[in-house]
């Protein structure tokens, strides 16, 4: 028998994709005899599209009759979408998820989207009406053959109706926060992921955008033009993503180059920025899946979702996570400069903006995000700019002085840092003048309002409360200053 068209575009020993069926050609689905099933794959190819297979009959032999369909099966009544009529796949296909290599006819990441049963509710010779109930896609879909164009068989897809119940609400996108602990800990209702140094970022994707919300409930998608096809890489109706914004310096997460990039927002200097301090964002929780809403379910379930819908790519990463071996992780987290790594218990909900003990971080070394409330000017080399920055922390609802920051500035962040404290104008001291007269090197100091936050790292904390040997990291925005509070030294 004669070389299928599916097989003439394959070779059996480079795919892993299922051999071609014993068939002769292909079959005409406006005539072809029906089978029950469908499959929807995601196909992350040159362009990431959709193919559509329903189960039909080649003479005895069940096939997949297939269409490509760049823009999904639409979801708006009336919509049109393009559907290119493929070659059939052998039934095998219906369970087929995996990458095909480099080299290979429609090489690239293959993701299952949806599965289920199918019934073909009219048919003639130009339009096939089909009721799908997936677990995703539920309801009617008009195909409608347009005819040949550009040697593509075209046809047009049109949502005639759906029946998916109505979405739940999407949970808060506020993110869930970490207490801070002492030391490694191996525990097998536990897993263990790196803590990345960046900024924390809830992604809320639907089929054609993605929308980048700050932990300070900021919209910041402008500032990171390379995570917009962020949706893209979900296989997933919608979906709330969890995760963190990363540059790297060398291979390291590096917080003081990604300032550079977090308050910028005209679009030339956004774009030019993408390419010189490019960022990836590493997701490790999902909050809404399909438009269903996942806070309450354990953090193992929403794990292993996350990890069965997000295809990784150069921009975005899975966090990689450990079951039980903390200790391990630590130490490689350590011998990696990164942050440390934060303990999550397998049973836990997720609760938006709270803190809570199910997840826990174990710092590799001492940082804190800080109140600037004043400046002194520098001297020498920095005469013109900052000598050092005055850290406050609050400490029941008042400004408590920890200290002033004088290094771990470059040329760069100098330059931004002393432009954001011009910007806030003149403040008042936040200090009682017990404090003012007590600390002498504060007589020099330009107030400003308690607006802006700043990470520091820090060797220890002194018996009066000031952060020992302080190292400047950047400012940041995604964080309130009424959130730097006084238990992150103390815990």
């Amino acid at each position: 028998m004669a070389e299928t068209e599916y097989e003439r575009k394959r070779r059996a020993e480079t795919t892993p994709e299922p051999p071609g069926a014993e068939v002769s050609g292909d079959v005409d689905p406006l005539t072809a005899p029906a089978g029950e099933r469908f499959v929807i794959q995601q196909h992350h190819a040159t362009a990431l599209h959709h193919d559509v297979r329903l189960e039909m009959f080649n003479g005895s032999i069940p096939v997949l009759v297939s269409w490509a369909v760049p823009k999904r099966l639409p979801r708006e009544r009336g919509r049109k979408s393009l559907a290119i009529r493929t070659e059939d796949h052998p039934i095998e296909y219906l369970d087929f998820s995996g990458d095909i290599p480099e080299g290979n006819y429609g090489a690239g990441d293959v993701r299952i989207f949806d599965t289920g049963t199918y019934e073909i509710v009219d048919r003639n010779e130009e339009r096939l009406t089909v009721r799908l109930e997936g677990d995703r896609q539920q309801g009617v879909w008009h195909l409608v053959h347009t005819g040949e164009q550009d040697g593509r068989d075209q046809w047009l897809a049109i949502l005639s109706e759906e029946s998916r119940s109505p979405p739940e609400p999407r949970p808060d996108p506020n993110p869930m926060l970490a207490t801070s602990g002492g030391e490694p800990f191996n525990d097998p209702d536990w897993a263990f992921e790196p803590k990345w140094d960046g900024v924390r970022a809830i992604a809320i994707c639907d089929g054609g955008s993605t929308t980048l919300i700050s932990r300070n409930g900021k919209d910041i998608t402008v500032a990171y033009p390379e995570l917009h096809r962020l949706h893209q890489q979900i296989a997933a109706l919608d979906s709330m993503v969890d995760g963190e914004i990363v540059a790297f310096e060398e291979g390291t997460p590096s917080f003081q180059l990604l300032q550079r990039r977090m308050h910028v927002r005209d679009p030339a200097q956004v774009e030019r920025l993408s390419r010189q301090i490019p960022v990836t964002f590493f997701a490790f929780d999902l909050l809404y899946l399909d438009e269903g809403d996942l806070t309450s379910a354990s953090y193992q379930d929403r794990r292993e979702r996350l990890e069965a819908v997000l295809v990784p790519s150069g921009f975005v990463q899975i966090s990689p996570a450990t079951l039980g071996e903390g200790v391990a992780l630590y130490e490689a987290a350590a011998e990696q400069r990164l942050e440390g790594v934060v303990a999550k218990r397998l049973g836990s909900t997720y609760v938006p903006g709270e803190r809570s003990r199910d997840w826990i971080k174990i710092k590799t070394k001492d940082d804190a995000d800080v109140v600037i409330v004043g400046w002194s000017e520098g001297s020498g080399n920095r005469v013109g700019t900052i000598g050092s920055l005055v850290m406050a922390l609050y400490d029941d609802g008042e400004l408590r002085y920890v200290g002033q920051v004088g290094t771990g500035f470059t040329q760069d962040t100098l330059a931004e840092t002393l432009g954001r404290l011009k910007e806030m104008g003149e403040g008042e001291a936040p200090f009682g003048p017990d404090m003012l007269r007590s600390a002498t090197e504060l007589r020099k100091v330009r107030w400003i309002p308690p607006r802006l936050v700043a990470t520091v790292e820090y060797r220890q904390v002194t018996s009066a409360g000031r952060l020992r040997a302080p190292s400047f990291k950047g400012l940041r925005t995604d964080k309130r200053p009424d959130q730097c509070t006084i238990d992150q030294l103390l815990t």
